[in-house]
């Protein structure tokens, strides 16, 4: 019994990666080799789960020649007309960049983005976005995310293919094994806190707060801060709460001025 409670509380402490919970999404890929090739490294790895956003067809037989042995992968793909929709239900949405800038603080390393991700992994879906070959992920796509990862690299030659990205983050993953004390519990998911968001803006513009021609201009701040404190969804439905009360008294106050 004693050894039995040393080993839960130790256990309790000592955490891992859980890969089972966690989906490799690609963003308009334009070649099915990078398809296959990002499969192999994901079974590598021990991940599963890919889903292709508007791009090239995982099932094409160019992505089965370099899946070499993770066809399985590319026959589970699933696909999705835009990012939104791939991560609804997803709690954590990373997204990964090249570049640097406001929209993007801060930056994790793969290191640093893996000791984020292990005790949220514990009990909720988690996405890793990779944009496409030749643009990456917009502005809009990166403001989806919640965590931004980038790769360090040579400044004389920074990019990577787009497969050698994904097996830098798998392998990262895959070898995580960073004692976390800290526990997380179930997030919300990206739908619910998109609409938030949404709610968020539209009571923001209606008190005179954000501009409504540029919204987006405070809206990528607000959106970083509320995605980095990784809300469950009681504290979501709190906040809508509060953004619903503001717009009652806003509708109260304008039918006095009418009267």
């Amino acid at each position: 019994m004693i050894v039995k409670a040393v080993y839960q509380r130790y256990n309790k402490f000592m955490r891992r990666m859980n890969l089972d919970s966690t989906s490799i999404l690609l963003v308009r890929p334009r070649y099915h080799e990078n398809i296959g090739s990002v499969a192999r490294a994901m079974k590598n790895m021990g991940l599963n789960r890919l889903i292709v956003v508007d791009g090239a067809s995982p099932l094409h037989q160019n992505a089965y020649k370099l899946a070499s042995g993770a066809e399985d992968v590319l026959e589970r793909a699933e696909e999705f007309p835009n990012l939104k929709e791939a991560i609804s239900e997803m709690g954590c949405v990373v997204g990964t960049t090249s570049r640097a800038g406001k929209a993007r603080s801060p930056l994790l390393t793969p290191k640093g983005l893996v000791e984020e991700l292990i005790p949220i992994s514990e009990k909720n879906s988690i996405g890793i976005v990779f944009g496409s070959e030749k643009e990456g992920l917009t502005n809009e796509e990166l403001s989806l995310c919640h965590f931004y990862v980038r790769i360090p690299s040579a400044d004389a030659f920074p990019s990577l293919n787009l497969a050698q990205a994904a097996m830098v983050l798998c392998y990262e993953l895959f070898q995580s094994s960073t004692t976390n004390r800290k526990e997380t519990g179930l997030l919300t998911s990206s739908d619910h806190l998109e609409r938030m968001f949404e709610h968020m803006e539209r009571t923001l513009v209606a008190i005179g707060f954000l501009d409504p021609k540029h919204p987006e201009r405070i809206m990528r701040v607000l959106r970083k801060i509320f995605g980095r404190s990784q809300m469950d969804e009681r504290e979501v439905q709190i906040f809508r709460g509060i953004w619903s009360r503001v717009d009652w008294y806003v509708k109260r106050d304008q039918l006095k001025v009418k009267s």
